[in-house]
């Protein structure tokens, strides 16, 4: 219990930091948006692209707070293994696993902003079509490269994790030592 109550005290700051530090990136700034007209390209593409580029930061700074959390939970997911019986060492897929997913995430964000003039320039010679929007964005978001699997191994090996963190300590001492009381 002691383990899960470590969790949601460091992890809880950490999404709701992330989740405001996304805001203040993402998110245009004012003069940028006054500049945006009805109608004027040059103005929404300066501001879209800007939000990519805030997007790209934002999921650099994403990786160092999640890398934060996970050195931060690194000694309570040894202990925690320890009390089931497992060697610390498997506690090093916590970090590693978090960083790979974070850095696909990243290479995909900056993949869609080294992709974003060229649509923009489509978007300009197709204005007004709301449903092409859809389409749009999901040109931007497609990865060029084909699933990534090192994210996906990660966050296998992760589930595994969660899984195993879940489960009842054994009982009694083990070769870790007593349980923990």
């Amino acid at each position: 219990m002691d383990f899960w109550i470590f969790v949601a005290l460091v992890f809880g700051p950490l999404i709701v930091l992330q989740f405001a530090m996304q805001i203040v990136l993402v998110l245009p700034s004012t003069d940028v948006l006054a500049a945006n007209a009805p109608g004027d390209a040059a103005a929404s593409r300066k501001m879209l692209e800007s939000q990519m580029k805030g997007m790209a930061s934002a999921a650099y700074a994403s990786i160092g707070i999640v890398l934060i959390g996970a050195l931060l939970l690194l000694s309570a997911t040894a202990r925690r293994l320890h009390d089931r019986g497992r060697a610390g060492w498997w506690a090093l897929i916590l970090p590693l696993g978090l960083f790979a997913t974070g850095l696909g995430q990243a290479r995909r964000t900056a993949e869609a902003v080294e992709r974003m003039p060229a649509l923009m320039e489509k978007m300009q010679r197709q204005p007004g079509n709301p449903a092409s929007m859809i389409d749009w964005m999901t040109q931007a978001n497609a990865s060029a490269h084909g699933p990534d699997w090192p994210a996906i191994v990660a966050g296998l090996l992760l589930v595994w994790l969660a899984i195993e963190l879940g489960r009842a300590g054994t009982d009694g001492p083990n070769r870790f030592g007593p349980a923990p009381g």
